[in-house]
């Protein structure tokens, strides 16, 4: 063989080992495990990645997280509101593309329906934080959610209470005990 085709093949045998690298199912998922990601289903936080370990929340279906890396089949979801990193399944969340993100803000699945506050919350006048707290809800008690709004839910009271807004983050969806 010639010296340029020794050299043309060696090139080849060189880009097809760096594509392999490259392209392996690890280095695949490293790069798609970090970011916004949106929940498919209510998920469940855990202390750690695995169902032996405790649930400390759950998270409902649509919301979304921030996922800061993953272990086996679980993600590691950091809080924007400084709780403890906890660890959630994969097969509950995917990925979020950046024009979905606008999209999300906008229509959100719904959501409606009775929740748990999972602990002192406060109700606000409108969708955020900079909005003045009407009430302090306390932890552990049934509300009535009658949408989403980003990462907000509008809250209804059933019996004449103030309507007002709650953070995704502080309730859960409530269950029959």
């Amino acid at each position: 063989m010639s010296r340029l085709t020794v050299r043309a093949v060696r090139s080849f045998a060189w880009v097809i080992l760096v594509a392999a690298l490259i392209f392996t199912p690890a280095a695949i998922n490293a790069q798609t495990t970090k970011g916004a990601f949106i929940t498919t289903a209510d998920a469940q936080v855990r202390k750690g990645p695995g169902t032996k370990y405790e649930v400390v929340a759950t998270i409902p279906n649509g919301v979304k997280v921030n996922v800061v890396g993953r272990e086996g089949n679980w993600l590691k979801v950091e809080s924007k509101h400084g709780n403890q990193p906890g660890y959630i399944d994969a097969k509950n969340a995917r990925p979020l593309e950046a024009k979905q993100t606008a999209q999300i803000q906008k229509s959100s699945p719904s959501v409606a329906g009775a929740y748990r506050t999972m602990g002192d919350t406060d109700l606000r006048e409108g969708p955020g934080s900079k909005y003045k707290v009407v009430a302090r809800l306390p932890a552990g008690i049934k509300i009535n959610v009658v949408r989403a709004e980003g990462d907000w839910l509008r809250v209804e009271s059933k019996r004449g209470g103030k309507p007002g807004y709650v953070d995704k983050l502080d309730v859960e969806r409530w269950r029959e005990r």
